[in-house]
């Protein structure tokens, strides 16, 4: 009612607006730097539109898009003036380019140009013909059919609409300003080039340390299932944008290192999952996944020393992790898990309620022709969990509705799979992005695409890497800064890094 008596007032003891065919002539203002100008050159546009505007009136936010929408017309000149002089240069340029105006925006701190239209609110609309003769004066929302009278050479209806908006002398008070601008970042490397001894590597995992160090884990030999294969460890520091020199934390040539997934606990300590190859050697390459089981190491200082290896404190007879595990809203930690025992592929997870000194083994994740394995899970807004599994030609998707400890019956996905591996993380602001091949045979190109519905739809797929080679067994991860990690197999040679934000999977060019 108050803002409505404001508006009223400022309507009434306004100067008068001029009346339609009245000439509006030369117009002095201020541009955003302080200098002068004067508007004058309405012959060399079809039409001149005349917006008063404030940086502090939520009328003038509402009607941003309408603004917008009108600015599409071709040959029409568009100006934004704000008339409070509490609204220096910086604040008004701030404020135009939040709200994505791509006219010129100026000042008009005496209000010599307000009182020259008779505008008294903000939102008000003015349109002016090539003679600088006013045609329509009023509301934002009269001004569309005002222009289409005048752009078609019909007259224009003198009725203008009535403005509704905040006084152009009680402006409201400065508001901090969204920035729709943010950094496109992106950025990509190896994590290595070469390393001695060990050509081939593959399987990467990551996590970001208490002290904020990123941790990148993956094995690396000779070949996939060769009796040197090691387990290797690599730094980030905090703050820092080159990674250190790979360290070999273990190599066992009578059970070599497979799969290994590196995580934090609740209690700030580092884990390494991983799982040990147990077949009888020789082994043939590619070979020995379906006879493993699971060790454990421990670090309390973020990866700088380790406890004795251990195994599992379960039967974990031909478990093989992949996945990143994931730490539930109520605190629980999740460890995704394949049985590879038998080409059955069955799928499941572990939780510990305790930072790992006991553990419980979900239920399968139900499949009738056994296809689906190395899962991954995440936890979307309403609690629930969402997995995806590998498997060729499609992926498939299981839900839980009580922490993973029963999973309903999985189902084909819309997205291809060459039967390679697939990872997916939930990002803070509830969002999860998904990385895998999208195609049913090769293992490239790499994809990455985003839901911001917890799975429900997904955007369209953007590529990674298309280069002929292996790009495969992706980690997607989110450190505590908001960027976005992708480290993944890069043709076996290295493990390649990607880090970006969020805003780079849908900001691809800027909106004028």
């Amino acid at each position: 009612m108050t803002r409505a008596l404001l508006t009223l007032f400022a309507v009434l003891t306004a100067v008068a607006s001029p009346s339609a065919d009245t000439q509006i002539g030369p117009v002095e203002l201020s541009r955003l730097d302080g200098s002068r100008l004067t508007m004058q050159n309405y012959a060399e546009h079809r039409a001149t539109v005349v917006f008063f505007l404030s940086t502090r009136s939520s009328e003038a936010d509402s009607a941003r898009d309408k603004i917008r929408e009108l600015n599409r017309r071709r040959g029409v000149m568009f100006v934004g003036v704000f008339p409070n002089p509490a609204e220096n240069g910086t604040e008004v340029r701030d404020y135009c380019q939040a709200s994505r105006y791509s006219f010129p925006c100026y000042r008009d701190p005496q209000k010599t140009a307000a009182r020259q239209f008779g505008a008294g609110v903000t939102p008000q609309a003015f349109l002016l013909d090539r003679s600088g003769i006013l045609r329509y004066s009023g509301a934002v929302d009269g001004l569309a059919q005002a222009l289409a009278d005048l752009m078609a050479d019909r007259p224009v209806a003198t009725a203008s609409v009535p403005p509704q908006g905040t006084p152009i002398d009680k402006p409201g008070a400065a508001r901090p300003l969204e920035d729709p601008f943010s950094p496109v970042s992106f950025s990509s490397e190896f994590i290595f080039e070469k390393i001695p001894g060990a050509p081939s590597h593959h399987c990467s995992s990551i996590a970001e340390a208490a002290n904020g160090d990123l941790l990148v884990t993956w094995y690396g030999g000779s070949y996939e299932s060769s009796d040197d294969e090691a387990l290797f460890m690599v730094r980030r520091k905090k703050g820092e944008r080159s990674w250190g020199k790979p360290e070999m934390l273990l190599r066992n040539p009578t059970q070599p290192v497979g799969n290994a997934v590196i995580f934090v606990d609740g209690l700030k300590r580092v884990w390494i999952v991983w799982g040990r190859m147990e077949a009888s050697q020789p082994l043939l390459h590619n070979t020995g996944w379906s006879e493993t089981r699971l060790m454990y190491r421990i670090s309390q200082d973020n990866g700088v020393t380790w406890s004795q290896d251990k195994l599992f404190p379960m039967d974990t007879t031909g478990w093989l992790p992949r996945n990143l595990a994931i730490t539930l809203s109520s605190g629980e930690l999740v460890l995704p898990l394949s049985d590879e025992r038998n080409d059955n592929d069955l799928s499941f997870i572990v939780s510990t309620r305790d930072n790992g000194a006991t553990w419980v083994r979900s239920k399968n994740m139900p499949n009738a022709d056994r296809s689906g394995e190395q899962p991954t899970v995440v936890q979307r807004r309403d609690g629930s969990l969402l997995a995806f599994l590998r498997t060729r030609p499609l992926l498939l998707t299981s839900e839980s509705f009580d922490r993973g400890m029963t999973w309903s019956q999985a189902k084909p996905t819309e997205f291809n799979c060459p039967d390679a591996a697939i990872s997916m993380r939930t990002l803070r602001n509830g969002n999860i992005i998904l990385a895998w091949n999208n195609q049913d045979k090769a293992r490239t190109p790499l994809h990455i695409a985003r839901s911001t519905d917890d799975g429900k739809t997904w955007s369209r797929p953007l590529v990674l890497e298309s280069n002929p080679g292996e790009y495969s067994y992706p980690s997607v991860f989110q450190t505590g800064n908001g960027k976005v990690h992708v480290i993944y197999t890069y043709r076996r040679y290295s493990i390649k890094h990607v880090e970006f934000d969020e805003s780079w999977l849908d900001r691809f060019e800027r909106q004028d």
